[in-house]
């Protein structure tokens, strides 16, 4: 699906989470623990760092615009895998599937619903450059 230029640094970042929720959701084929590490690591640099920007720059936009059901459903999913790292940071062996299979539908979800939304609605060169104001 083409992407307008303004989001394709988030739609790119979506690739890397796409990708270690197909591993988090199969944790049989590989380490569990080195996994479970990975994921908290790429947590803190990468997701946690991403989920910031979105909420504070394209979130609260789309809010603005009237978009506030669908702003709401987005926070509510990073809300969700929050809790899930959490779980995982106190050692819950459940929640690498299950962390792995909420930023798979979040990510698709983005994608497919959310993204064309913002690209509809918004002033995306706005959004553009409170995205680079984050470092995004």
């Amino acid at each position: 699906m083409k992407r307008a230029a303004e989001l394709m640094p988030l739609s790119r970042e979506h690739h890397e989470a796409l990708v270690l929720a197909r591993r988090a959701c199969e944790p049989e084929r590989a380490d569990p623990a080195a996994l479970r590490e990975q994921v908290l690591r790429r947590w803190s640099e990468h997701f946690e760092p991403h989920f910031a920007a979105e909420e504070q720059v394209l979130l609260a936009a789309l809010a603005a615009a009237g978009a506030g059901t669908e702003a709401s459903a987005a926070l509510r999913d990073h809300q969700q895998l929050r809790a899930l790292v959490q779980g995982l940071r106190d050692g819950e062996p459940g929640c690498l599937p299950a962390w792995g299979d909420a930023m798979r539908a979040h990510v698709q979800w983005e994608e497919r619903h959310l993204f064309p939304l913002a690209e509809r609605l918004l002033d995306l060169p706005v959004i553009a450059s409170g995205l680079q104001a984050t470092g995004h």
